[in-house]
């Protein structure tokens, strides 16, 4: 979605009007009221004199709004919104959901890896599919410390009877451990294996492979915040009993409704931390007294120190405090480490706990004591390690890119390298820039085989990514305009899933450091190109996820909107599409039919993507109102924007498991309101003069798709004919005699084509 405006081999720059100077009132400052804390405004002098020196141009040039020659030139083009960008950009962002950061092959609390081989399957859908084994010794050491969840028995019974289970809990509440338990009372420890995809739509797939896919032994199956329908359940269960495997399905609540699914769900609740700390203390130190190097260490000392830790209201608040499981069992080994520690408060441990991921973060940036070149830590090593956490979970070429514009490109300008570094090619080997301790086990596994395909980089924690930002934001003063400078330079490259990170990144430092990463950066990507427009919007969105800074960012879009330059107007409509607008529908509405009746942005495909977002996001009826009402209004804009949603809508399914059938369709085949709102988006976009080819064969794709869909061709035969009744009955005809001879063997096309001319449709004379 970063080149919006982009159709077809045009380029962005041609899809809105050139970039003017900033007018003098360039941005109102947010209310005050809504910002908390005691931060002064984070633009309010960009008015004065104190602004930029582009705003004094500003003041004699123009207030930034496009001209009437570059008004005429951009009517001249074709109208952005195929939807192939906003395709790219959706894929980036679930890909790069920050927010929910995924884990596939990770280190377990006792350090031992869940994974020990990979075998790739890629369906006919495109979905790759990794199966991945998990050691016996991973499953005994699970077994030997796993406690019970409420409803276990309930939930190996039915295991057992259907073959599936489904598991619906928060991340880190323990679900893996109890998946694994329970795999292991029904099947032997050595044939549980784990299937893992970045993709969604794994369950779809494995419907589709399930005989390459399934064989006798357990099956976990981690489905992230991906939705689940009954009827997949029940057919991985038919599946499942076929190849006398048993699968266990993790879902998020929410996502995954267990009152839905019920009796194959249940709701899965983290045991009780207290009983979790003991089981890993006593695990941990039970061998202790054979291997301590100290004379008087006996059992009865680990004994009585771990009697102390669970009896100590210091330990039982920090377990109030704990996020999850995960970090429960890190806390015992941080506990089991300080058994000897008499000079070491119970305190200073807990702060050790929590502090740990930040002193690792200085740790692996920290400059060595020497090295040849005097102590300097070599920039491209610690350029790579920046980029290695910053890029967590994506593929090691996105992390060589990035590294390698900070090395090379960004760093130079702000050092003074004397000598200059001798370059050696293997000198990088991917072991030597990257210390073992931030990498998870995972990552490099023996006899060459990794996890991923193509390989990732992978933290051995995943909240160590947030640390090293924070690290290198306020620890190192001198990196923070390289920081603004790099970032700056990733959001103008070419590679989607790159600039959503480097945006997501710059959200993260705006909740660390609002108003000064608000004016040196993100206010300046927000009045540039589309991409930084985007990635400004996105930055915004990634700050909303601190509850902190909701007010700020949502009085900072408002402003946007209220701006006079176009480029600012442009930004506040790509923020509405995010999950700030999701977050209130009818404010978010509101605010883009304003923005959609600006000329300003008439040029520009910014609101329709907003609006599909929207309608995919979860507000598909009252987005669908909104349409219906834009195109029937008399603002020549709003109905542009609204075909060019209708254009953007229609090439989305309705879901994993209806990937065929259109989300506007499967809509409007439950509705008559919402088809006849469809009726008048189809006819307003086959007869616009810019937007009618796309529209046309956007249609031809519909009706093909029926093929595969009785339910959806039986209503497209309803439906079209009404879509293409005068005067576009004549243009109707042509059409379906040009398809019916590039598809002859289409039942649908072939179905509206012999329907007599009283129909809708033209008689066949008219082709």
């Amino acid at each position: 979605m970063s080149e919006t405006e982009q159709a077809g081999t045009e380029s962005a720059a041609a899809d809105v009007p050139a970039e003017e100077p900033a007018a003098a009132a360039e941005e109102p400052a947010p209310p005050e009221a809504v910002e908390p804390g005691p931060a002064g405004p984070s633009d309010g002098t960009e008015a004065t004199g104190a602004s930029a020196p582009d705003d004094l141009a500003a003041a004699q040039n123009g207030d930034g709004r496009p001209s009437a020659q570059d008004t005429a030139r951009a009517a001249a083009r074709r109208e952005a919104g195929d939807g192939g960008d906003f395709t790219r950009y959706q894929q980036a962002r679930q890909q790069n959901a920050l927010n929910k950061l995924k884990r596939s092959a990770v280190a377990n609390g006792s350090g031992s890896a869940f994974y020990a081989e990979q075998l790739t399957i890629g369906g006919d859908n495109g979905i790759e599919i990794q199966v991945l084994s998990v050691t016996s010794l991973t499953v005994a050491q699970h077994l030997d410390s796993h406690q019970d969840v409420e409803q276990q028995t309930q939930m190996a019974a039915r295991l057992a009877a259907q073959h599936v289970l489904v598991l619906a809990g928060q991340p880190g509440s323990g679900r893996q451990s109890t998946a694994l338990t329970l795999l292991a009372g029904c099947c032997p420890d050595d044939r549980i294996k784990i299937l893992h995809s970045e993709a969604p739509g794994i369950l779809q797939a494995l419907c589709q492979r399930a005989d390459d896919l399934l064989t006798d032994g357990g099956f976990v199956v981690d489905l992230d915040d991906q939705p689940l329908k009954l009827s997949t359940l029940e057919t991985l269960g038919h599946l499942a009993r076929k190849h006398r495997a048993f699968l266990v399905i993790l879902g998020e609540l929410g996502r995954v409704d267990p009152d839905r699914l019920r009796p194959h769900a249940f709701e899965h609740r983290r045991p009780a931390l207290g009983q979790v700390l003991a089981v890993h203390l006593r695990r941990l130190l039970a061998g202790h007294p054979g291997v301590c190097p100290e004379p008087d260490c006996t059992a009865e000392h680990t004994t009585s120190f771990t009697a102390r830790m669970l009896e100590s209201q210091q330990v039982q608040r920090t377990l109030d405090g704990a996020p999850s499981v995960r970090s429960v069992v890190e806390f015992a080994e941080v506990l089991a480490q300080s058994i000897h520690s008499e000079d070491t408060s119970l305190s200073d441990v807990i702060g050790q706990w929590r502090d740990r991921l930040r002193r690792l973060a200085k740790q692996l940036l920290q400059v060595p004591a020497e090295t040849s070149h005097g102590p300097v830590l070599d920039p491209h090593r610690q350029a790579f390690r920046i980029a290695y956490a910053f890029f967590h979970g994506l593929p090691l070429s996105d992390v060589f890119e990035a590294g390698e514009v900070l090395s090379a490109t960004v760093l130079p300008r702000y050092e003074t390298r004397e000598p200059a570094p001798t370059n050696h090619v293997f000198e990088r080997e991917l072991d030597q820039l990257i210390p073992q301790e931030m990498r998870a086990s995972g990552d490099a596994m023996s006899g060459g085989r990794t996890d991923d395909n193509p390989r990732c980089a992978r933290l051995v924690d995943e909240e160590l990514m947030h640390a090293v930002i924070e690290v290198v934001w306020h620890d190192y003063d001198s990196l923070r305009d390289p920081m603004r400078e790099w970032l700056t330079a990733l959001v103008a490259g070419p590679l989607e899933r790159i600039r959503v990170r480097a945006a997501h990144i710059a959200g993260i430092l705006l909740s660390h450091d609002f108003d000064s990463v608000y004016r040196d950066l993100i206010r300046h990507w927000a009045r540039k190109s589309a991409a930084y427009r985007q990635s400004a919007a996105l930055a915004l969105e990634m700050a909303a996820h601190d509850p902190r800074m909701v007010g700020r960012v949502r009085a900072q879009i408002r402003s946007w909107l209220s701006s006079p330059r176009w480029e600012y107007q442009d930004s506040a409509a790509r923020a509405y599409g995010t999950l700030v607008g999701a977050q209130d529908v009818p404010d978010t509405l509101w605010a883009l039919r304003e923005l959609g009746t600006r000329p300003e942005l008439a040029f520009s495909s910014s609101v329709a993507f907003s609006m599909s977002w929207l309608y995919l996001a979860g507000a598909p009826g009252q987005t669908a109102d909104a349409l219906d009402r834009w195109i029937a209004s008399d603002n020549d804009h709003l109905a542009k924007h609204a075909i060019r949603t209708l254009l953007i809508l229609s090439r989305y399914g309705a879901g994993p498991d209806r990937r065929d059938r259109p989300v506007l369709a499967d809509t409007a085949m439950t509705d008559p309101d919402r088809a006849d709102a469809l009726v008048r988006l189809w006819r307003h976009a086959l007869m616009g003069q810019d937007s009618s080819t796309r529209a046309w064969d956007l249609l031809r794709r519909w009706l093909l798709a029926g093929d595969a869909d009785k339910e959806l061709a039986a209503f497209l035969e309803v439906l079209v004919p009404r879509i293409w009744a005068r005067p576009l009955s004549l243009r109707a005809g042509f059409y379906l005699g040009m398809w019916a001879g590039r598809h002859p063997d289409s039942r649908t096309i072939r179905q509206l084509r012999d329907q007599p001319p009283d129909a809708g449709t033209a008689p066949r004379s008219a082709s």
